[in-house]
């Protein structure tokens, strides 16, 4: 093959190719511009959907703002308001009072008189109470003047004398010291209150399930999980009628002791001669114990002195006695 056939073999081939190629590129051509008008189209069109929506919410606000006549500043405060008063406040109706009064007085009798008075005036009771002339442990009679008497007791008054009962307190004696406390019951009863209608509802639909069983071994399940219930329910009950209690009735520990006047006796400065009288007076008493106490020694030694003093006049006798019987033998000895 010459060079002109093959000449003209590549350009026929280019001349079928060319068409394909602007074919396939057209395609593609409308495809993304199909695509990117498409993206677009939508993008803008969600825009315009979102800002348009957006205007009208705050159009339709300023409109009902201003037909309202309301200020937003207004509005603001008002909303804080609202959420102040929603805040939960402390119930003053559950509250239990507690305080504990330490007195010292003069006048026992009539300290312990003036208080049980106090507490009859107030509506109250004794609770609990003791007395003590501090030498209980002794086990012979002792002097109301040598007693140091107090008296414990632990009292309840009514809730609305509480204060006023605490504020006549110093005309007991000297109040030395005062501890209150104040607890909040109100949550721990309204979750009694919760508990118990929970529980009283079960007992009524474990009754009406006990009246419909014909199985004695389910009723008899039933009626153990009836009787804990009805246990819990008595419980429950118990705690809410002592916190009532404690919370309509004040509870006060009080005590009262008898204490001595302290009095505060002048400094005394003797004189030479004061001072000198003293030292004789007491070198002669000093001088009297040692001679009444070497003469109790000397009578109380003086048995065993006697005998001590026999047994060495033995001693000496025997001594004495064995001298001459040796000095004799020697006599003898020296005449032979």
């Amino acid at each position: 093959m010459n060079l002109r056939s093959r000449k003209r073999i590549c350009s026929w081939i280019l001349l079928i190719l060319c068409p394909l190629l602007l074919i396939c590129g057209c395609g593609s051509g409308k495809d993304n511009s199909g695509s990117q008008f498409d993206a677009g189209s939508y993008s803008q069109s969600e825009t315009a959907t979102e800002n348009d929506s957006m205007e009208a919410g705050e159009a339709e606000g300023t409109g009902a703002e201003e037909a309202s006549g309301e200020d937003p500043g207004e509005k603001t405060e008002k909303t804080e308001e609202t959420a102040a008063k929603s805040e939960p406040e402390i119930n003053t109706e559950m509250l239990i009072y507690t305080c504990t009064l330490k007195i010292d007085t003069l006048d026992y009798e009539t300290s312990v008189n003036t208080f049980r008075q106090m507490l009859h005036n107030a509506g109250g009771f004794v609770e609990k109470e003791k007395y003590s002339d501090g030498l209980s442990n002794q086990e012979y009679y002792i002097e109301d003047s040598e007693k140091t008497k107090s008296y414990k007791a632990t009292v309840r008054v009514p809730q609305n004398q509480y204060e006023t009962f605490l504020s006549g307190a110093g005309q007991l004696g000297d109040v030395r010291s005062k501890e209150s406390n104040v607890e909040n019951v109100n949550q721990e009863y309204s979750d009694l209150g919760t508990s118990l209608g929970i529980y009283e509802a079960k007992e009524k639909r474990y009754l009406k399930m006990l009246a419909d069983i014909t199985d004695d071994n389910h009723a008899i399940s039933i009626e153990k999980e009836l009787t804990e219930l009805q246990i819990k329910i008595a419980q429950i009950k118990t705690r809410m009628k002592e916190i009532k209690t404690d919370v309509s009735y004040s509870t006060i520990n009080l005590t009262i002791r008898e204490v001595g006047k302290y009095e505060e006796t002048p400094e005394k400065t003797d004189t030479f001669m004061q001072r000198l009288g003293a030292t004789i007076k007491d070198t002669f008493k000093t001088f009297l114990l040692f001679m009444e106490t070497l003469l109790f020694f000397i009578i109380r030694i003086s048995p065993y002195a006697v005998i001590i003093l026999l047994i060495l006049l033995l001693v000496l006798f025997l001594q004495k006695r064995s001298k001459m019987k040796s000095s004799k033998k020697e006599d003898t000895t020296n005449i032979e």
